[in-house]
């Protein structure tokens, strides 16, 4: 296949939601106006184009979220299996006033300080609350243009849509909190529908039917982490305005500490990134309910040999004999996975514990990479079972690697991204 779509749709998806979503067909009509503050936005545009709704979260989640905030974003996905359906939305907290982050939000001409794939930022009109404007977004071999229009609904909310462009149609809603007089907390709600768009997206898309919810992980999280370091550097905070690598080893993979945020995979799949002081992904865990018994979710796990039956893109898995150093009650195997932008092949040692299960890389593409499943049982009946990993870099394919040396933060998101996706396969009728 020619690079030149290739780069193209990926630069595509990356533009969903740089502060809008994209359509895949121009229309003559303009954007839906949006309700009042609090309220959800309309079911369509006045030209008939349908808009998905997009609420802000609730108190409660934002409380059951709060003590991940101190390790980076979290993310709460509902309906993560149902495509364009999904809701996505992104939780993060600036060291800097509310009113400092809706600037930043609110200026698109600023874009490009804060988001290095953009290449150009165009306002091409102006009236009281709303702003018309073009980006373009540059990408190896291949640029991607979008006509936007944002309205500020209010001091504490914005909502961008998209008039025109080459890619699938989506929406996004901004929601800011104070929280004491130097802190705020930040809200960016998305849907996206990548599979209307480039043919390759459409592959990916088909992959899962969470591959469209793990896209667009993806773009809000190079989004959010960018506008809010922007807000913090204006707000005078002196730090970069970029991480100088996108990831550092991850130590030992453990969850994050039990709290209300466990509950939350009754309501979608949870996602906590812990980050360094600087921004750089360290660990990654992605949670979900499922009502399968935590035996269950283990005999799915132990059973190596029909990994080929959960999840879809690899390929092929051969058990091996066990070697001199592998643990009493381990499964060394080798493994084939392949999608429409990468392919790995190498080896992996699987052990197991007390509802815990770690995937350790051994050789080829999998050296040094080590994931670990926890399953938890609820006392409301089922299990909550939790991945946890490192930046899944190795699993990262040539162009995707070139747009994370543009802009490092998109490592974490693909981590969140292609995490969300091996968890929910895992999860699927067991």
């Amino acid at each position: 296949m020619h690079k030149g779509p290739v780069v193209k749709a990926l630069a595509a998806l990356l533009s969903l939601h740089l502060g809008c979503a994209t359509a895949p067909r121009a229309r003559a009509a303009g954007a839906p106006t949006p309700p009042a503050d609090g309220a959800a936005a309309p079911a369509h545009r006045a030209d008939g184009a349908p808009v998905r709704l997009l609420q802000a979260p609730s108190g409660a989640v934002l409380a059951a979220l709060r003590p991940l905030l101190s390790r980076g974003p979290a993310f709460i996905v509902r309906d993560a299996d149902a495509g364009p359906d999904a809701r996505i939305t992104l939780v993060t907290l600036a060291n800097v006033a509310a009113g400092r982050v809706r600037q930043v939000i609110a200026t698109p001409a600023e874009y490009p300080t804060f988001m290095p794939i953009l290449r150009s930022v165009e306002i091409l009109s102006q009236h009281a609350s709303r702003t018309a404007f073009r980006f373009e977004v540059a990408a190896p071999l291949f640029n991607v243009h979008a006509l936007c229009e944002m309205h500020e609904t209010s001091e504490r909310r914005i909502d961008v849509v998209v008039t025109q462009s080459e890619t699938g149609p989506g929406g996004s809603r901004w929601d800011l909190f104070p929280d004491g007089d130097a802190r705020s907390v930040v809200a960016l709600t998305t849907w996206g529908d990548p599979s209307e768009g480039h043919w390759l997206l459409r592959q990916v898309a088909r992959r899962s039917p969470s591959a469209i919810a793990g896209m667009n992980i993806a773009t809000d999280t190079v989004l959010a982490l960018g506008a809010v370091r922007r807000a913090e550097i204006l707000g005078g905070r002196q730090v970069p305005m970029r991480p100088a690598t996108g990831s550092v080893p991850p130590g030992e993979l453990a969850p994050p500490p039990p709290g209300d945020w466990v509950g939350l995979a009754h309501e979608g799949t949870v996602l906590s990134l812990l980050l360094t002081d600087e921004g750089a992904v360290r660990q990654v865990t992605v949670a979900a309910w499922t009502p399968a018994e935590p035996a269950a979710v283990m005999t799915r796990l132990r059973d190596v040999a029909s990994y080929t039956r959960v999840w879809g893109s690899m390929r092929e898995v051969e058990v091996l004999p066990r070697g001199a150093d592998d643990p009493e009650g381990s499964v060394r195997f080798r493994s084939v996975v392949e999608n429409p932008l990468s392919r790995l092949e190498g080896e992996q040692r699987a052990r197991f514990g007390d509802n815990v299960a770690w995937h350790e890389g051994i050789s080829g593409d999998y050296v040094d990479a080590t994931h670990r499943w926890d399953v938890v049982a609820d006392p409301r009946g089922g299990s909550v079972v939790m991945l946890t990993g490192g930046s899944d870099y190795n699993r990262a394919g040539w162009i995707t690697r070139r747009l994370m040396e543009r802009d490092p933060w998109l490592m974490a998101g693909f981590a969140g991204s292609w995490k969300i996706v091996w968890l929910r396969n895992l999860l699927r009728g067991v």
